[in-house]
C-alpha cells in the first residue's frame, strides 16, 4: 500500500500504475514533495474501476503524457504516469514502445523474455537500453516530462529473480548482472527508472511550485 498525505503536504499525486512493482518505485520518488495515492487504493476507496486509456502514442512520453492525463481527468487528482521501454538495435529498436504487448496480448513476462531471445538468436549485436518517460499532469492539462536511460546488452538466457519485465534478459554496461541478478536496491540507484527520477528529483522545486500551482 502507498502511504497517504501527512499533514505538512500540501498536494496528493495518483501514481497511475497497477503495477505494484512501479507503485513502489514513483512512491518513493515522490512522498518528499507530496502525498501520495496508489491507483489501486484509488479505486478502492472510491469503489469503482478506472478503464485504462489506449496507449497509442509513438513515443513512450506520449503513452505517459496519455495515461497521465486521463486519470487526473478521472480523479481530479494530480496525476504522475511513466511508461518505460526497451529498444534493441538489431531489431530496428523494437519493441520499444510496444515493450508490455511484444509478442501479443496475454504473455507472462518470462514468455516476453523467451520471445524476445529467439527473435535475437545468431545475432552479435546485443546492445539494447532502456528508456522512461516520467508525466507528471495537473487536472486542467499542464504537464511536466522527464526521462531516463540505461544502456546495455541482452543475454543469452534468462538470470535472476529479482524484477519484472525484460530484467531477467538485461545486463547494464559495466555489469556481470543482470537487473534481474541485483537487489531491488541496487537495481533502483541505476536503472531507467532511478534516472528519470534523479531528472525529477533535480527539478524538485520547479515540482513544488508546479503541485501548489
Amino acid at each position: 500500500m502507498v502511504p497517504f498525505l501527512t499533514c505538512h503536504q500540501i498536494a496528493v499525486i495518483l501514481i497511475a500504475t497497477k503495477n505494484p512493482h512501479k507503485a513502489s518505485e514513483l512512491a518513493a520518488l515522490t512522498s518528499g514533495l507530496a502525498g501520495v495515492l496508489s491507483l489501486v487504493d484509488w479505486e478502492t476507496q472510491n469503489g469503482r474501476l478506472l478503464p485504462p486509456p489506449e496507449e497509442n502514442g509513438r513515443t513512450l512520453a506520449a503513452n505517459a503524457l496519455i495515461k497521465a492525463r486521463a486519470y487526473a481527468a478521472a480523479t481530479g487528482l494530480i496525476t504522475l504516469a511513466d511508461d518505460s521501454g526497451l529498444s534493441v538495435p538489431a531489431l530496428g529498436g523494437a519493441p520499444g514502445v510496444r515493450s508490455a504487448r511484444f509478442g501479443g496480448r496475454g504473455l507472462s513476462d518470462r514468455e516476453r523474455c523467451l520471445f524476445l531471445l529467439r527473435l535475437m538468436r545468431g545475432r552479435r549485436n546485443r546492445r539494447a537500453f532502456f528508456t522512461t518517460a516520467l508525466a507528471l499532469v495537473r487536472p486542467g492539462g499542464r504537464h511536466l516530462l522527464w526521462s531516463g536511460r540505461l544502456s546495455g546488452f541482452l543475454t543469452r538466457g534468462l538470470a535472476g529473480a529479482h524484477g519484472f519485465g525484460y530484467d531477467p534478459v538485461f545486463r547494464p554496461l559495466g555489469s556481470v548482472l543482470t537487473l534481474a541478478q541485483m537487489s531491488p536496491a541496487r537495481k533502483n540507484s541505476l536503472s531507467h527508472r532511478a534516472r528519470a527520477a534523479r531528472a525529477f528529483l533535480a527539478e524538485a522545486s520547479r515540482v513544488r511550485a508546479f503541485l501548489g500551482a
